[in-house]
């Protein structure tokens, strides 16, 4: 993704977004695909002074009383004691992977200033490995959590459960928030006006993400998409090296992955992955006929618990 918006300016970051007007939007698939061809709504007007922002909702947010407080859509995972035993040698590859990603941001700012970065997150698990490693570099190298701020594209078939996962991440890693409706492309293509300092943005997609298999860890925009580098830090990553780095580290995650969940989209495409269900549950969440899930949150083992990394995606109802 070769060139794309530069980071706006600190006093813009410190504005306080007015409430936006949501519009009907269609479902949204989640930012580790690669492709995205959802029609975008947009935002009201954010301004600030005699900066005018179209499309563009964002705000800085800070910790507060809330940062200590328990919440059922966030799982630390010293809580989860079904997670098994890491292997000595499980935890050199983490460390290993965890160097590895600390190189490539080191790599990207010898290309880049840190004003030009920008990191997609979704609320998923992959994402929610890149925001902690990020993090966890930019506090070793003294640069403030807010100078690279967050992307989210929120639809209006989202689960609940991440858009709180979201706020929470916010608020712990003190991140600003740029939010947009509609799909990556578009939302690019409106930051690019928006905010056309940014030149490269950060995604978690791994090799086995779909249309993501020949991907290089740095990699223009197709020609048809706005012009910036994508940053890709995780691609060689395997399914279980994810959940090993978060139990690992100990890092918060959405709680739908305890429900059986293993690769989230929307409420309408996504249901828990058939293959973890209980054999005492009862449970239709299989049905495409019938995506929405009310079953017994007990009726699916947990994400990590999942043998065959090539199911991963079980969960994803075929488009209509």
């Amino acid at each position: 993704m070769r060139g794309w918006v530069s980071l706006v300016t600190s006093s813009f970051l410190l504005a306080r977004a007015r409430p936006r007007l949501l519009s009907t939007t269609r479902p949204l698939s989640t930012m580790n695909q690669c492709r995205q061809i959802s029609p975008i709504s947009s935002n009201t007007i954010i301004s600030n002074g005699t900066l005018s922002k179209k499309h563009l909702f964002l705000e800085q947010r800070s910790m507060s009383g809330r940062s200590g407080e328990d919440s059922g859509d966030v799982v630390p995972p010293e809580d989860c004691p079904s997670y098994p035993p890491i292997t000595p040698q499980q935890r050199l590859a983490i460390e290993e992977r965890q160097r590895q990603a600390f190189t490539f941001f080191r790599q990207t700012l010898q290309i880049y200033g840190v004003e030009e970065l920008i990191f997609c997150f979704n609320g998923g698990k992959d994402c929610t490995v890149l925001l902690d490693l990020l993090m966890r570099f930019l506090r070793q190298e003294n640069i403030s959590s807010g100078d690279i701020p967050m992307l989210y594209i929120k639809s209006g078939d989202s689960f609940t459960e991440i858009d709180d996962f979201v706020e929470r991440c916010v608020l712990n890693y003190h991140v600003d928030l740029v939010e947009y409706e509609g799909s990556l492309k578009d939302a690019l293509t409106h930051m690019s006006a928006d905010m056309p300092r940014i030149r490269a943005v950060f995604v978690g997609s791994r090799n086995t993400d779909p249309y993501c298999q020949h991907l290089a860890p740095m990699q223009p925009t197709d020609n048809d998409w706005p012009p910036m580098m994508r940053l890709n830090p995780l691609l060689e990553w395997s399914y279980h090296d994810v959940w090993h780095y978060i139990h690992l580290n100990s890092v918060p995650y959405c709680s739908l992955y305890d429900r059986g969940y293993t690769s989230i989209g929307n409420r309408s495409n996504t249901i828990p992955n058939p293959h973890l269900r209980r054999p005492d549950s009862q449970c239709d969440c299989d049905s495409s006929t019938n995506p929405a899930c009310s079953c017994d949150p007990g009726g699916f083992r947990p994400a990590w618990e999942l043998e065959d990394p090539a199911l991963e995606r079980a969960g994803r109802l075929p488009r209509k």
